[in-house]
């Protein structure tokens, strides 16, 4: 439920970035396509970027790295793998550990990719100064440290 400000208006912060998140979501998907990436799903993205930068990396670590937790990412990465754009493979200094890597078909494409981040980045922050930006992502990181115990 919201609380009224001193002012007596209701603090609409929440709501204000479920609804960014959800247009966030749709313009990443617009630019995707435009660029002919529109088969690489959401959170299949981030992934894509993060291996193509980083190089293979442990199911644990790439977990950590992308923000979310192991099950989702294994569920995400067996999706990928089915689309021929990861391979798993065992550790070879822990033979329970499992190594992502990039399939060459998507490494082909994380250029593309971080063209789409880049275009969406722009659009995200468009008209609003650096110093603006700071303040705003520190804001946002106060916040998140605020929810943290909670997810």
């Amino acid at each position: 439920m919201s609380e009224p400000s001193e002012a007596g208006h209701t603090r609409r912060g929440g709501f204000l970035v479920e609804r960014v998140s959800r247009s966030m979501a749709r313009s990443f998907s617009d630019l995707m396509r435009e660029r002919g990436l529109g088969d690489i799903g959401p959170g299949e993205g981030r992934l894509v970027y993060l291996l193509w930068r980083g190089g293979p990396c442990r199911q644990g670590e790439l977990a950590a790295k992308a923000g979310i937790d192991k099950s989702t990412l294994a569920l995400t990465v067996a999706r990928m793998e089915r689309k021929g754009m990861v391979r798993r493979d065992s550790d070879g200094d822990d033979g329970r550990g499992v190594v992502v890597s990039l399939a060459p078909a998507a490494a082909a494409r994380a250029e593309a990719f971080e063209g789409v981040s880049a275009a969406m980045t722009d659009l995200f922050y468009r008209g609003i100064s650096d110093a603006e930006i700071d303040a705003f992502e520190a804001t946002l990181a106060r916040i998140l440290g605020n929810l943290a115990p909670v997810t």
